[in-house]
């Protein structure tokens, strides 16, 4: 019996991979490395989404995800802290425009539902679910 090579070829080829929402506002995608489209889903993944849509939410400004899990390449080539929450999981937010008196209540927002990690930075919030809280600016 003789097999045909063309039985073992791939499919057509997929441009974009199917995204799905997470919540209202916030879909898979919006959390993947960008150097390899990977994303860690651990235990507080889904409670972290949840509280940014509760964010959204309450105050009514819509949040645009600067970045979510790091692989050790893409923290590396960022500059990341070796034992950056990205490894993990964390989230860096802004808004629409850059608003800065926006960013000031969505960190407002984030100490009130409970973020353990806030770092408020010049152009992002930095966002994580340590257990410990912890606040600093740059």
């Amino acid at each position: 019996m003789k097999v045909q090579n063309a039985m073992f070829q791939a499919g057509p080829q997929v441009e974009h991979s199917p995204n799905y929402y997470i919540t209202d506002h916030f879909m898979y995608s919006d959390f993947l490395c960008p150097c390899c489209d990977m994303l860690k889903i651990v235990p507080a993944f889904y409670r972290h989404v949840s509280l940014l849509e509760q964010m959204r939410e309450k105050v009514g400004v819509p949040i645009i995800i600067t970045s979510g899990y790091r692989c050790k390449h893409h923290n590396d080539l960022v500059g990341g802290s070796p034992r950056s929450w990205h490894l993990l999981f964390a989230t860096d937010i802004n808004t629409e425009n850059d608003d800065k008196d926006k960013l000031k209540i969505l960190c407002e927002a984030a100490v009130n539902l409970g973020f353990g990690g806030i770092g408020q930075y010049e152009t992002h919030i930095h966002l994580d679910l340590r257990p410990e809280p912890l606040r600093w600016r740059r």
